[in-house]
This record gives structure tokens, C-alpha cells and sequence, in this order.
């Protein structure tokens, strides 16, 4: 893959470097010329000041237009070419030629990129010895640097192909990530309406746990002080009847608290413990059991009060309803780390591993688990039953 933002920056960054060799390669060249040393032929000094000046005005040119890569590749071969000029005319443009194995990578592909490096080692290795001039020179010792030169151009291109790879596998990594992160961004959305569907289901059954556990409740009441008023002599009627239109009047207000975040009006009213003996004083009331409540330690409010007040008002409910009891006590006790109520009755019990498909027992249980709380039940058939459930203080 061929990106044209490296060449664009490295080739950029190497004609400040090229323009500042030709220049002082002129300058040393000349200075040889001058002083008749024999590695500059002097009649060679006019051709290259005419290419050394060609060759800077084209680095100059690269320097103040705007970034061209194609620009760069059409001129690469012309620039090489006046290099390997310059450097037969004078070794000392040596260091300006070794600049080929840098731009080569950069601007030519392939075999057009193996030939740019093998005449840039024949530029660099005739330098090297001092041209044909020297003492040094031979066909034999300029084969030997020849060899160490291509041997630099190999190592250079196996140095780029292994960045090429490696720049592969980043722009490769980089799009993994990308789909990855898009991938995550749809697996959120879908997880996001999962929860929200979640939570809707959770909503409708704490809605109707709530609506169970509180107008439910209230109509039972009702319907039980109906039975017993019709049970009864008429002078009883009316008081059945005022007790009847109370928790009427109640279960209207449990409907509305039930539309307006589903809390307790009783708790508007009492705290906890006055709330739990008013709701045992109307079971004892409506029915003919003996309720009791009892309070155990110094009362606190705890931000479990409002379903500490749901289980025993439904615990009261399924003991009016089923139990056939006589008599039951309840007791709301406090301790240092939990607050903990307890529904004591003797009626019938029931088997504890066959609990029916209603909102009762699951309800109460379903409660507590959401708010970090333990139920207990200790029943047998016939044995009565104990209900215990604890809230963290």
C-alpha cells in the first residue's frame, strides 16, 4: 500500500540536507580545482558549477511549492543522474550521492527501486576510492567497494520493505480497531435496548406487586367487613359499614400514591412502627382475629420503611385470607444493624415448598432481594406459621 503522506514528509525533510551538500561539495571541489589537487580536473569545473547550480535551483524548487509527490518521482531519476555526474567530476559530491539510498525507497517501487539503488553504490563506491584519479583506483578495488555498497543498498531495502510490512499491519490494526470499536458502538446500542426492555419488565412487575400489595389488600378488607356486617345485627351494620368506607377511603389513597411513585400515604402520615400498629388495629377490626403488635428496640427510620410496611400489610392479608387463625402477633424489632418484622400466627401453616403463582409470598420474597433484605418462614401444616424479614439499617 502506497501512502503519500511519507514521501511527502521525508523526502521534504532531505532538500534542505541535499541543497546544503551541493553547495558545500561545489565549494570543496573548486577549493581542489584551485590548488591543482588531482582529485578535481579543473577543465571539469565549469560543467559542474552548471550542474551543481541545475541541480540546487530543482532542490529549491521542491522546497517552495507545495508537497507534489508526482513531481518528486518524475524528477528523482534526472537528480540521480546529475548526482552520479557531479561525482565523476568530482569524488567529493560522494556524500551528496549517498543521499540516493535515502530518496530511492521513498519515490520508486520495485525494479525501478533496486536499479535507483545499484547506480547509487556505483556513485558512492567510485567516490569512496577517490575517483579514477587516485592512487587507490583499480577495476579490482572499486568491485570490493562496489560489493560493501550494494550490500548497504540491500541492507536499506530489506530495512524499508520491513517498515512497508509494518506500516501494512498498523493501517491493518488501526482498521481492525475502527470495525472493532464500531462493532462495540452496536453491541452498546443493542445492550442499552435490552436494558431499557429489562427494565420496563421490571417496572410492570413492581407495579403490579405494588398495586397487589395495596389496593388488593384494601378490597380485601372491604369485602371482609361486608361478610361480617352481613353476619351481624343490624346495630352492628353501621359500624361495620364506617370501617368498611375507611379502608375504602384507604385503598383510594394507596391508587393515587401507587400513580405518584408508589409510596405509602400511611407513612406520610406515621412513621413506621405507629403505621404498623394502625394497620393490626384494622385487621383486628375487620375480622375476628386477635392481632397484636409488639415494638422491640429503640425505633429508627430506615430507607426500607415503606416496604417493611408492604410485607405486613400482605402478611396480614394472606392470614385473613388463608390461615383460619385465631390470633396473631406482630413484632417490629431494632437492632444495630437491621430492622426486622416478624408475623407470628396459629393458624392451619402450609407446606413451605408449594407456594401458589400470586403476588404473595414471591412478592414479599421479591422485595427483599431487591433491597438487599432476607425473608424466613417457619411453617408446618397445622403449626401455624412465622414470618421474618429483615432490611438493612
Amino acid at each position: 500500500m502506497e501512502t503519500v503522506t511519507r514521501p511527502r514528509s521525508i523526502g521534504s525533510a532531505l532538500d534542505p540536507i541535499a541543497l546544503s551538500l551541493l553547495v558545500a561539495s561545489l565549494a570543496v571541489s573548486v577549493s581542489l580545482a584551485v590548488v591543482g589537487a588531482p582529485a578535481v580536473d579543473p577543465r571539469w569545473v565549469p560543467g559542474m558549477v552548471v550542474l551543481t547550480l541545475a541541480a540546487a535551483a530543482w532542490r529549491v524548487w521542491l522546497m517552495v511549492r507545495p508537497p507534489d509527490v508526482g513531481l518528486r518521482r518524475v524528477g528523482f531519476w534526472p537528480a540521480l543522474l546529475a548526482g552520479c555526474l557531479l561525482v565523476l567530476m568530482s569524488p567529493v559530491y560522494g556524500l551528496y550521492a549517498f543521499l540516493g539510498y535515502l530518496e530511492a525507497p521513498l519515490v520508486s517501487r520495485g525494479r525501478q527501486r533496486s536499479a535507483a539503488m545499484v547506480v547509487t553504490a556505483a556513485a558512492c563506491a567510485y567516490a569512496q576510492i577517490g575517483g579514477s584519479r587516485s592512487p587507490l583506483w583499480s577495476w579490482p578495488v572499486y568491485a570490493l567497494f562496489l560489493a560493501v555498497n550494494i550490500g548497504v543498498a540491500l541492507l536499506i531495502m530489506l530495512i524499508e520493505r520491513q517498515r512497508e510490512r509494518t506500516m501494512l499491519d498498523l493501517e491493518r490494526v488501526v482498521a481492525e480497531l475502527r470495525d472493532s470499536e464500531e462493532r462495540n458502538a452496536r453491541l452498546q446500542d443493542q445492550l442499552l435496548a435490552q436494558a431499557r426492555d429489562a427494565g420496563v419488565e421490571e417496572e410492570r412487575a413492581r407495579l403490579s406487586r405494588e398495586i397487589h400489595d395495596t389496593v388488593a389488600q384494601s378490597l380485601v378488607g372491604i369485602i371482609t367487613q361486608l361478610e361480617a356486617a352481613s353476619d351481624i345485627a343490624a346495630r352492628d351494620h353501621t359500624a361495620r359499614l364506617q370501617r368498611a368506607g375507611a379502608t375504602a377511603r384507604d385503598a383510594l389513597g394507596e391508587a393515587r400514591r401507587a400513580v405518584r411513585a408508589l409510596a405509602s400515604p400511611r407513612l406520610d402520615e406515621d412513621a413506621l412502627p405507629a403505621a404498623i400498629a394502625r394497620l393490626v388495629r384494622q385487621v383486628a377490626e375487620a375480622s375476628r382475629i386477635d392481632a397484636q403488635f409488639t415494638l422491640d428496640g429503640e425505633p429508627a427510620p430506615t430507607p426500607y420503611d415503606s416496604e417493611l410496611l408492604r410485607i405486613c400489610q400482605e402478611a396480614l392479608a394472606n392470614v385473613v385470607r388463608h390461615a383460619a387463625a385465631q390470633r396473631v402477633m406482630v413484632t417490629l424489632g431494632y437492632s444495630a444493624d437491621e430492622a426486622r418484622l416478624d408475623v407470628r400466627d396459629d393458624g392451619r401453616g402450609f407446606d413451605p415448598a408449594v407456594v401458589g403463582t400470586g403476588h404473595g409470598l414471591p412478592g414479599i420474597r421479591q422485595r427483599l432481594t431487591n433491597i438487599g433484605g432476607t425473608l424466613e418462614i417457619e411453617t408446618t401444616e397445622g403449626g401455624g406459621c412465622t414470618l421474618s424479614a429483615a432490611v438493612p439499617r
